[in-house]
């Protein structure tokens, strides 16, 4: 599984740019074509729920988590005999190696929405193929779930089908919070812990998006002003500031919430705890159509 600090640094780390790469040997269709390399975190998901099966897939996850075609738990019904090609590490930067594998697979379209793409990156897969990015305004990793789906679904030519898939999705919130009235309203935090602290989401992070979706608010108090953040760190001094949310929701990864539970640091909020095993954790980091109602599903 990629762990919590390789995700954190994919906003930050440098890509190479691969010199002499060269578009797929495949006409270039623009829009609709039916090549395309899926490079964005989850933006598989958003495209099979389209009915669209890409050549390449980007997985959130290690090779020991996901499908053999490179799916996360969430999705692997909808790709079920579809033949895709995983490219790990992607979020780690559009290394010489990695575009090697994207080349590899013949695109003749790419869409990397979910995903880090600097200008080096951005140069290197256009040589490929005609590519996709997130939409102009949004930080990396801090696209709302439905600018994802309209962007894809617009690269695909399938913007209907989009809008009702943002609907549908939306449903599946509202039914999540007509079952859960004591949820609605209360303040709310999700942290997971890693080197001896907190990391906690903010509500520019699809995880703290995720919690409000349910019908929750991340606290000012909580997560401060500043919305250029994903993230935060908490030492174990500071855990009381956690002290004023009603709900906390503790992303277990590879068993790092473990130690919480007998830490004396923690021990004032494990009344409010709500520990969340991993492949929950993973699908609300990535939510989109096909995650959220399984990860909602999940937390019932």
């Amino acid at each position: 599984m990629m762990n919590r600090r390789s995700f954190l640094a994919a906003a930050a780390v440098s890509v190479l740019l691969l010199t002499g790469c060269s578009k797929a040997d495949v006409e270039q269709t623009g829009p609709g074509a039916e090549r395309i390399a899926a490079l964005g975190l989850g933006d598989v998901d958003t495209l099979l729920a389209l009915g669209v099966t890409p050549v390449a897939v980007a997985p959130f996850s290690a090779p020991d988590a996901v499908s053999k075609n490179g799916l996360e738990p969430w999705a692997e019904k909808l790709g079920e005999g579809k033949e895709m090609t995983p490219i790990f590490n992607t979020s780690k930067g559009f290394t010489a190696g990695v575009l090697e594998e994207v080349t590899a697979t013949n695109p003749s379209q790419i869409i990397a929405v979910n995903q880090a793409v600097d200008p080096q990156a951005k140069e290197a897969l256009e040589k490929i193929a005609p590519t996709t990015l997130k939409p102009e305004g949004f930080a990396d990793w801090q696209i709302p779930w439905k600018d994802q789906v309209e962007q894809i679904a617009g690269a695909v030519d399938k913007e209907k089908e989009g809008e009702k898939l943002i609907k549908d999705t939306e449903a599946a919130f509202e039914e999540y919070k007509k079952s859960h009235p004591e949820l609605q309203g209360k303040k709310a935090a999700v942290v997971m812990s890693y080197s001896g602290k907190l990391g906690l989401y903010t509500d520019a992070d699809g995880r703290g998006q995720f919690i409000e979706s349910m019908g929750m608010e991340i606290p000012d108090g909580v997560q401060g002003t500043d919305k250029s953040q994903f993230y935060l760190d908490i030492a174990p001094e500071n855990y009381s500031i956690l002290e004023q949310v009603d709900v906390l929701y503790v992303l277990d990864y590879e068993g790092s919430a473990e130690p919480l539970k007998t830490d004396p640091a923690f021990a004032a909020l494990l009344p409010k705890a709500k520990f969340i095993e991993q492949s929950v954790g993973n699908a609300m980091s990535v939510p989109n159509p096909v995650s959220i109602p399984w990860a909602l599903e999940k937390l019932k």
